[in-house]
Order: C-alpha cells, then sequence, then structure tokens
C-alpha cells in the first residue's frame, strides 16, 4: 500500500509542481469555477449520473487531475504533497467517486467478490440498522434531496455485509453517514471496497470498539488542543461542565459529516481520505476558535445546538480549509498526548483491577468472618452442649448415689425400728405378764384379807403374810412402773432414732443439694468465663473487620469517586453519540446539490 492510502503516515516532501503543470492546475481552477456556477454541466465517472443536458464535458487529457489520475502510480509514490496540495484546494465533484477510490486503493480489496455471499448471511444487527436508517435518513440534510425510502436498501445492504464481515466491529451508528456519503458518489459494491479500507486503514476499526480506547484518546488530544490553544473557551467549558466529548466524539466518528454543511463536510472528506484523522482536529478546533466569542455566553444545551450545526462555511468551504490549516498541528505533541493518555489508561485500569480485587478481598473476608461466626457459634453452643451432658451425666450419678445411699439407710432404719418394735413387744409382753402377775396378788390377798377378817383373832404369822404379800405387791408395782418407764424411754429413743435418721437424711440431702448448686455454680462461671472470651475474641475480629473495611472504604471511595468521573464522561460520551444522529440540520441547497454532483 502506497503512502496516500496510510494516513497515519508523514508524507515525504515532493519536488514543485513544473511551469507546465502550474498551467494545468490554473486550467483546472477555471473550469472548477465554471462547474460551480453553471448548474447544468454535471457529469459522471465511474457509476455517478450523467446529466443528460450537460453542457460542458473534461477530458483527462485537457486537466491536471486528469494527468495525475491517468498517471496515479507515479503521483502516489513521487509527487505525495502535490496530490495533498491539490486535495486541499477541492477535488473536482466529477472526478470524486475516482479519485476516492484511487486514495483508499478500493480497487484491490480483497473481499469485492464475497460481498454477495455476505449479503445472504445472517445479520444479527441488521434490526438496529434499520432503525437507525428509518430515524437518520429522513431528517438529516445528506440523504433529504438525494434518497427516498427506495434508497435505504444500497445503505442497508453496505453496512450489514460489512457487519457480517467483521463480527468484533459489528455495526456503528456513525458508519451511516460515511456510508450514505460513498452511495451518493458511486456504487454499491464499490462503497462497500472503500468502506472496507476506510475502516482498515484509516482508524475507523479502532474508534467503533465497544472499548472507545481510540475514540477517548482523541477526545483527550482534542481537549489538550483546546485548553493549550484556546484557553478562555476551554475554562468555559470546564466552569460549565461542558467535557470536550460532549460534542466531538461524533465528529470523529462520522467525519464531521453529521454537523458541516454538505459543501464543506465533502471538502473535509476528500482531506481524510488523503490525510486521515488530522483533518477532523484541525477543522473542529477551527470552529471553536471561529465559534468562540459566541460560545463563551451560551450555556451546555445552547454551545451543544451551536456545535451540532455547523453551517457558517456553508457558502464558502474554502475559508474553512483555509482556517483549519492555521491551526497549530504538531505531530510529536499529539504523539505525546497519546503516550500520556495510555499511561492514564493503564493506571485507571490498574485501580479498577486493585478496586476489583479489593471488593473480592472484602468480599472473602466477609465470607471468612461469617464462617468464622457461624464456626464460634458453633462451637460455643457445642461446648456448652457438652458441659451440659457431662453436668447431667454428673447430676445422674449422684442421684443414684444418693437413691442407694437413702435405700440403705431405711434399710438401716428400718432394722433398727424392727429391733426396737420387738424389744417394746418383749418389754410390753413382760408388763402385761407383770400386770397380771399383780392382779393376781391383788385376788390374792383380798382373798386373805377376807379369809382374816372373818376369824376375831389374828395370829402374828397371818399379819406377817399380809404385810409381806403387802411388799410384794408394792415391788411388782414398782417393777410394773419401771418397765413402763423404759417401755416410755424405748419408745422415745426409737421416735428420737426415727427422727434423728430423717434429719441426718435431711442434712445429706441438702448438703448433696449445697454441692450440686455449687458444681453447678462453678460451671456457670466457666461457661461466662469461656462465653467472655469467646465475645472478646468475636469483638477483636469485628473491629479488625471493622478497621479493614473502614480502609478498605476509604480506598474504595476514592476510587469510586475517580471512575465515577470517567463513567460521566463515558455516558456523556455515549449519550451524545447516540443523539448527534438525531440533529436536524439545513438540507441541501440546489447549488451545493450541482457542486457536488450527487
Amino acid at each position: 500500500m502506497d503512502s496516500l492510502t496510510a494516513p497515519s503516515r508523514c508524507p515525504s516532501p515532493g519536488s514543485r509542481l513544473s511551469a507546465d503543470e502550474m498551467k494545468l492546475l490554473a486550467k483546472l481552477e477555471e473550469q472548477n469555477r465554471l462547474l460551480e456556477t453553471d448548474s447544468k454541466s454535471l457529469c459522471s465517472v465511474k457509476g455517478v449520473q450523467r446529466s443528460p443536458t450537460s453542457l460542458k464535458t473534461f477530458s483527462f487529457d485537457d486537466d491536471i487531475w486528469g494527468h495525475v489520475i491517468k498517471e496515479w502510480d507515479d503521483w502516489s509514490k513521487r509527487k505525495v504533497a502535490q496530490i495533498k496540495v491539490l486535495i486541499r484546494r477541492g477535488v473536482p465533484a466529477h472526478l470524486r467517486p475516482m479519485v476516492w477510490q484511487l486514495l483508499c486503493d478500493a480497487q484491490n480489496v480483497a473481499v469485492r467478490q464475497r460481498y454477495s455471499d455476505l449479503l445472504k448471511s445472517s445479520c444479527p444487527s441488521e434490526t438496529l440498522i434499520q432503525r437507525d436508517l428509518s430515524r437518520v435518513l429522513p431528517q438529516h440534510q445528506l440523504f433529504q434531496k438525494h434518497w427516498d425510502a427506495t434508497c435505504q436498501e444500497p445503505l442497508l445492504n453496505v453496512l450489514k455485509a460489512y457487519s457480517v464481515l467483521d463480527r468484533e466491529i459489528g455495526y456503528c451508528q456513525g458508519g451511516v453517514f460515511i456510508v450514505g456519503l460513498l452511495l451518493t458518489q458511486m456504487a454499491e459494491e464499490e462503497a462497500f471496497c472503500v468502506f472496507v479500507r476506510l475502516m482498515k486503514d484509516f482508524r475507523l476499526r479502532e474508534l467503533y470498539r465497544s472499548s472507545m480506547v481510540e475514540l477517548g484518546c482523541c477526545i483527550y488530544q482534542f481537549d489538550s488542543m483546546i485548553q493549550e490553544q484556546l484557553p478562555e473557551l476551554h475554562s468555559h467549558f470546564q466552569a460549565q461542565g461542558f467535557h470536550t466529548s460532549m460534542f466531538s466524539s461524533s465528529w470523529f466518528l462520522n467525519i464531521l459529516l453529521s454537523s458541516l454543511p454538505v459543501t464543506a463536510a465533502m471538502r473535509t472528506f476528500d482531506i481524510f481520505m488523503c490525510e486521515g484523522l488530522e483533518i477532523v482536529f484541525r477543522v473542529g478546533l477551527a470552529v471553536l476558535n471561529m465559534k468562540q466569542t459566541e460560545l463563551i455566553k451560551l450555556d451546555i444545551e445552547e454551545m451543544m445546538t451551536c456545535l451540532q450545526n455547523l453551517e457558517s462555511w456553508e457558502s464558502d468551504p474554502d475559508e474553512m480549509i483555509e482556517a483549519a490549516y492555521q491551526i497549530k498541528y504538531n505531530p510529536s505533541r499529539m504523539k505525546q498526548l497519546r503516550k500520556e493518555y495510555a499511561s492514564i489508561k493503564t493506571k485507571e485500569l490498574e485501580e479498577q483491577e486493585e478496586l476489583n480485587g479489593l471488593s473480592s478481598e472484602n468480599k472473602h473476608l466477609k465470607q471468612r468472618l461469617d464462617i468464622l461466626d457461624k464456626r464460634c457459634s458453633e462451637k460455643l453452643v457445642s461446648q456448652m452442649k457438652k458441659e451440659l451432658e457431662k453436668s447431667l451425666l454428673n447430676a445422674a450419678r449422684s442421684q443414684n448415689a444418693l437413691k442407694e445411699m437413702q435405700a440403705n439407710i431405711l434399710q438401716i432404719e428400718e432394722t433398727e425400728l424392727i429391733s426396737c418394735r420387738l424389744r417394746e413387744a418383749e418389754a410390753l409382753t413382760g408388763l402385761k405378764e407383770l400386770k397380771q402377775h399383780i392382779k393376781d396378788l391383788e385376788k390374792k390377798l383380798q382373798r386373805q384379807q377376807v379369809h382374816c377378817g372373818g376369824q376375831q383373832k389374828v395370829s402374828a404369822q397371818n399379819d406377817l403374810q399380809v404385810e409381806l404379800l403387802s411388799t410384794r405387791l408394792k415391788e411388782a408395782l414398782a417393777q410394773a412402773a419401771l418397765k413402763e418407764s423404759r417401755h416410755r424411754l424405748l419408745q422415745l429413743q426409737t421416735e428420737n432414732k426415727i427422727h434423728s435418721n430423717q434429719l441426718k437424711h435431711t442434712e445429706a440431702h441438702v448438703n448433696s443439694q449445697r454441692d450440686h448448686l455449687q458444681e453447678l455454680t462453678s460451671q456457670n462461671q466457666d461457661l461466662r468465663s469461656q462465653l467472655q472470651q469467646s465475645r472478646q475474641q468475636f469483638s477483636a475480629v469485628q473491629q479488625k473487620r471493622k478497621e479493614k473495611q473502614d480502609e478498605n472504604m476509604s480506598i474504595i471511595a476514592n476510587l469510586q469517586k475517580q471512575i465515577a468521573e470517567l463513567q460521566t464522561q463515558i455516558q456523556s460520551l455515549s449519550k451524545h453519540t447516540t443523539s448527534f444522529s438525531q440533529s436536524t440540520l439545513k438540507p441541501f441547497t440546489s447549488a451545493s446539490l450541482e457542486h457536488n454532483d450527487t
């Protein structure tokens, strides 16, 4: 590919025009002026419609452009600078289709033969393309007086074929204006080949990427140029919150076709086909320079409307080109700005990765803390459950031992009680026998007294016997009273024994309950101590987590603030990219249509 089909390369200086070529150039300019003033002098080349009432035709041998086209290989290699001068002065409308194809080497596009096959393939963006065509074509000046509803099909075909060919890029709305302009100059298949070259070799493919890195770089370079060359206007933009991307994104995406008048847009696109995106920077800055005084007095919406309708140069596009090339454009400075933007994007990417890492780490810490909380709770519950089971087991063992002791005590008490009952029964039996013996003695004494009372004289022996029986009776009564006292004593001793046993049993039960209470109190204190330690550990972990979260949130807040600013810029860019196609621009005038041979 030669130097003219690679606009990113700097042109090599060529030799000056010869005397013959200067004559041809003067002749060409005269013919262009005649062409502009004669509405019936339209002619066509390479598929462009010829006017049946045309009064003039031009031979390639009679003008310098014919010489350039005939000797294109030689001119494109040895006289690049001269070609640029000619294109800046203006390409004749009837030669524009061929010049455009020569500038981008469209004849050598490898996919030319595949065009019909691409149209037969399914296109996922077809519905979106049709929607944009029905919305953009009827209201835009580039298409208003040229196309009817049937003219949408070639535009749809070209956009569909390219979206199928390059599925990574697919369809971009800015391509509607470029392909539409190409179809006003050449046939459908040729327009497709030229568009493929533009996408591949003129940075359009990079501009249309979804990441918008190349578009962001162009906007960054343009904004820096405004700041350096128009500082007062840049300060006004900053004060109003009017970012450069809000109006310049469409300028780069469709090479100013949606904003400039048709005649000026054609001239700009001529130079773009030769020199690339540099002309967009130059024309854009020239527009701002010309409208600086007006823009400083406007607010955001008014500035947006003003910059979307650039009709000031419609009558004289030469003035626009002249103003554009008075703008300072330093390729070295542009490379430096590109490096700065790449560095900024790299830093933003690193910050985004760091933010993602912090978010991931924060999420991981939250999950880990939840797991630790759960484990801590489960461990505490499990430990308390084990302690409770142990306490219940000890209580059950103590209860069993107490029951065994109580059974033994009851057995002993029963044995002692039986012994006491037996002794009491024996004493009661002896008492009964004694009482019976006393009764017998009393009866015997009564009989004796009766027997002695009937006698008048009682002998001393009988008195003694009576006294003896009386004494024995008293002795028996005393013994009976003694036995009764002993029996009562035994009863009291038995009752005392029973009460003593009950008291001992009660004291033992109270002691066992006291010991159990002390044991439970000790366990409760241990559990409280463990719970306190767990709470302290949990508080420490929570404090660390809070400190880490505060630190992360501080970092995240700073990064999110920076990201929010970038997202605002991106949203503004995206919003403007969507809205630029809806702007209402001035339609073609009949003179501009005839001049551009559409």
